[in-house]
This record gives structure tokens, sequence and C-alpha cells, in this order.
């Protein structure tokens, strides 16, 4: 197992906690009573759409623009949006829905943190967390140390201690998290390239940095939602991408499923001959056609094996 199998089993377990089941009933309950209704699906979609950057906080960020495209007349395309912007006002379920998701998410990245550098999670978890959810995320840290990101990147600051302060290399961090590009994406990559006060192996190590969290982030995320793309052998178009090197970005495609249609198909596990594979999405497009249907899908191939991960060179 790697670190995004042991991420989805926590994600799954985090379900079953009182403040999980408290935002799945708000979010169930929310969804039910919108059911078919094109109105609302604006908000639905454009929340879901935003996931893979801005997970749990994505429905705040969602209520949060509709509801400014009340007051907000230079907003392009506004007259379109403006019903579904008035529905959610005056709808404290949904209000309610952002700000129980914003909170789990603070306890969402909290954990992510601590996953990431190893550090103690008993203060930040509730105490009624049982020991399954406790134990998942001890397991989440040691798949992450058996990747040796916490080892190279002490090994490399030793070797540049110059570079924990410098400003090239705080000002590229701080423009790239504000942007919140996804690791070794087309965009990412353009940024590497202009930065150019900043060594092409300090960039790549940052980015591997960047993977491993993203892979931490939806691992938990869609595991907690259910939004695990599964795909099948069968079901694939073009698979040639796959086999291929994980840190860049690849394109495959595959018959339309549930998930072509929603926001929900950012987390991918396929079946190959004889593995699977997770992708990490970075867009899709869905074609429609009596004998054209099928979603193709850009992003990248997260490592099925990621031990000592950051020992290998493949950019």
């Amino acid at each position: 197992m790697n670190v995004l199998d042991y991420s989805i089993r926590l994600g799954k377990l985090l379900r079953k906690t009182e403040e999980g089941r408290s935002l799945l009933q708000l979010e169930t309950g929310i969804e039910e009573k919108y059911k078919n209704n094109d109105t609302f699906c604006h908000y639905e979609q454009f929340a879901e759409r935003n996931t893979s950057q801005y997970y749990f906080y994505s429905w705040d960020m969602a209520y949060k623009t509709f509801i400014n495209m009340l007051t907000d007349d230079s907003i392009e395309h506004r007259d379109f949006f403006i019903p579904t912007a008035e529905l959610i006002s005056v709808d404290e379920g949904i209000k309610t829905l952002a700000s129980t998701a914003v909170a789990f998410g603070n306890t969402f990245e909290k954990i992510v943190a601590v996953i990431i550098s190893g550090g103690e999670y008993e203060t930040i978890i509730p105490g009624s967390w049982k020991y399954k959810v406790k134990n998942a995320i001890s397991d989440i840290q040691i798949a992450v140390e058996r990747t040796l990101l916490i080892r190279t990147i002490a090994v490399f600051y030793q070797m540049h201690p110059d570079l924990l302060n410098n400003a090239a290399t705080q000002k590229y961090l701080t423009e790239r998290e504000e942007k919140k590009l996804l690791p070794f994406s087309q965009k990412a990559f353009e940024m590497m390239s202009e930065a150019k006060d900043v060594s092409k192996e300090e960039k790549v190590l940052y980015e591997k940095m960047f993977l491993i969290m993203e892979a931490v982030k939806k691992g938990i995320f869609y595991g907690f939602w259910g939004m695990v793309n599964e795909i099948s052998k069968d079901e694939l178009l073009s698979d040639d991408g796959l086999y291929g090197s994980p840190l860049q970005e690849v394109i495959f495609s595959h018959k339309n499923n549930y998930s072509s249609f929603l926001g929900r198909g950012w987390l991918y596990k396929i079946q190959l001959e004889n593995e699977y594979v997770f992708f990490m999405a970075h867009k899709k497009q869905v074609q429609f056609g009596q004998d054209n249907e099928k979603s193709t899908i850009s992003g990248i191939v997260y490592p099925a094996d990621d031990r000592g991960l950051f020992e290998k060179d493949e950019c």
C-alpha cells in the first residue's frame, strides 16, 4: 500500500466520526432537498469542480462567490447566476453546510500538516476519535516517511542552509501556494521555468513535496466522500500515458461513466493488466455522440510503489 491507499482508508474512517457524520448528513439533506433543481445545480457543480484544489473549503468558497453576485454588478454573465445566488442566500441549511465544511476542513488541514511533518497529532484531533482513526493517521505518517520526504529535505537544507531564509525561495513558494498549482502540471512546469533564481534541483524537490501533500489530501478527501473513480481495464480507451514516468502530466481516456458528468472525477483508481495505479486528474474533457462518448483526462500517475520516491530522479 502507498500513501494514497492509506489516505483513502483514513478518509473512510473519518466518515464514521461524529464530525464526519454531521457533515455528511448536512450535505445529503441539501442534495435531497434540491434534487433535480437546475438552479441549485449551478452551486453544487461549481463547488464540486473546485474540490481538487479547495477540498472541504469548496462549499464555502462557492457560497461566498454566489452571494457576492448579488451586489457586484461587474461580474460577467451575472444575470444568469442571480437565481442561484438568491436561492442559496435565503437557505440557512446551505450556509450551515458551508460553515460546517470549513470547520471540518480546518481539522483536515492540520491533520495533513502533521502527517507531512511527522509531528504529534493528539492535540489537534477531537478526543472522541477512536484508535482506528489515530492508527490510520500513524500509518500514513509511516508511508510518507518511506518516501524519504523528510530525510531528503533535511539533507538538502544541510547542504544549502542559505536557502532556508532565501528571498527567491520564499517568493517562489509563496506564489506557488497562492496559485494552488497542482504538482507536475503544465502550469507548475511553466512557473518552474520562469523562476530563474531557484535551482532546478530545489524546484523538483518542492514539486515532489507538493505531490505527497496532494496525495494525502486527495486520498483523505475523496475517500471521505466516496468519490474515488474506479476504472476497469475494459473501460479504458487509451492508456499509453499510464505506463510512463509518474512525475509528468499525461493523458488517458475512458468510456463515460457516472463520474464523467459531475465534478467528482478527480482521483482515479485504474486497473491495468496486472496491477492498479492511481491517477490525480488536473482537467477533463467529456465528449458526447453516438460513436464517440468518452472522457479524456489529463493529470499525473501516482506511483504504485512510492517507497524511496525522493531518491528517484525522474524529471
